[in-house]
């Protein structure tokens, strides 16, 4: 029997340090997606930090995004920006293989053009302005440069990191492509998601300081009144309580690929104490960070 979580679920990715990007690859990526332990669906939507593409090598099921779903096979690719809503769920919980790639596009795009920043505007404005779906057959060049990155991350060959940089350079040409030129004179989108965009960008930028609800009404326009109306609306869940679950999910990153001491990981966490961290990351974790950090439930917070 399929369950429903009332609110989307954020998860955060880290690139390790020195890297280009974030690639999930090999057999540790064949595993049931939209599954939990008792083999029951979940259609709960979640989103990422970072920008994820999707490659489906096996398996049958259903790619969600947003408020529509698509069936996906194997040779599928999705193209999903940060703070995008999506979900994968299988036909079953077996037979699922996806290989992933977390791409910071803004660093990367003002690394790639340091000094023109029209041509980075404009690329980041046509990458990020809608998830997509495509295929291997509709999409060769895009799953050539994607297949080929999975390759040089997963080889780490001499200079692999300078080669990844020029094939993103191409791969971020040919997902611009994919997007609708902009129109001049066009009046923006006023849903209510649009409107808290900003303050979601934000919250993923800077959740180690602190924050105020009434500085991300600010930062989107709108009274501190109608912008927690709107993002609860949106989100399912009160701002603050937002910001302390992306919080929760850096600590997690963070206790499970550093030996830093929890009382520092808390800190650099944006958490004014260990006991509301503690407090915090029993209530979106289930568990202690020290007790998680003995064995985590990295599933929890990987599964697609």
């Amino acid at each position: 029997m399929a369950r429903k979580k009332e609110a989307l679920e954020f998860r955060y990715y880290e690139i390790p340090y020195g890297e280009p990007l974030l690639a999930l690859y090999g057999d540790a990526w064949a595993h049931p997606y939209g599954y939990d332990d008792h083999d029951c669906s979940v259609l709960d939507l979640h989103f990422h930090n970072l920008m994820e593409i999707g490659c489906c090598h096996a398996g049958t099921g259903l790619l969600t995004l947003k408020d529509t779903s698509y069936k996906y096979a194997n040779g599928t690719i999705s193209v999903i920006p940060k703070n995008y809503p999506h979900t994968t769920t299988g036909d079953n919980p077996t037979g699922n293989h996806w290989e992933y790639l977390f791409i910071d596009v803004e660093k990367s795009i003002r690394t790639l053009y340091p000094t023109d920043d029209t041509q980075a505007e404009l690329l980041l404005s046509r990458i990020n302005k809608n998830a997509f779906f495509t295929t291997t057959m509709e999409s060769p060049e895009l799953s050539a440069l994607i297949q080929a990155i999975l390759r040089e991350m997963s080889m780490r060959r001499e200079m692999y990191a300078d080669s990844v940089n020029g094939l993103l350079r191409s791969l971020f040409i040919e997902i611009a492509r994919r997007q609708p030129a902009p129109v001049e004179d066009t009046a923006p989108q006023s849903t209510d998601s649009l409107q808290i965009t900003r303050a979601l960008e934000y919250v993923g930028d800077h959740f180690w300081a602190p924050l105020r609800v009434e500085d991300l009404a600010s930062l989107c326009n709108m009274s501190e009144t109608n912008f927690r109306r709107v993002f609860i609306k949106c989100m399912k869940i009160a701002p603050i309580d937002y910001i302390n679950q992306v919080r929760v999910h850096a600590a997690c990153e963070r206790l499970r690929t550093s030996d830093d001491p929890i009382a520092e990981i808390a800190q650099k966490c944006g958490f004014s104490s260990i006991a509301t961290f503690n407090r915090n990351f029993r209530r979106y974790a289930g568990t202690t960070p020290k007790e998680w950090r003995k064995s985590p439930d990295t599933e929890h917070y990987d599964n697609h």
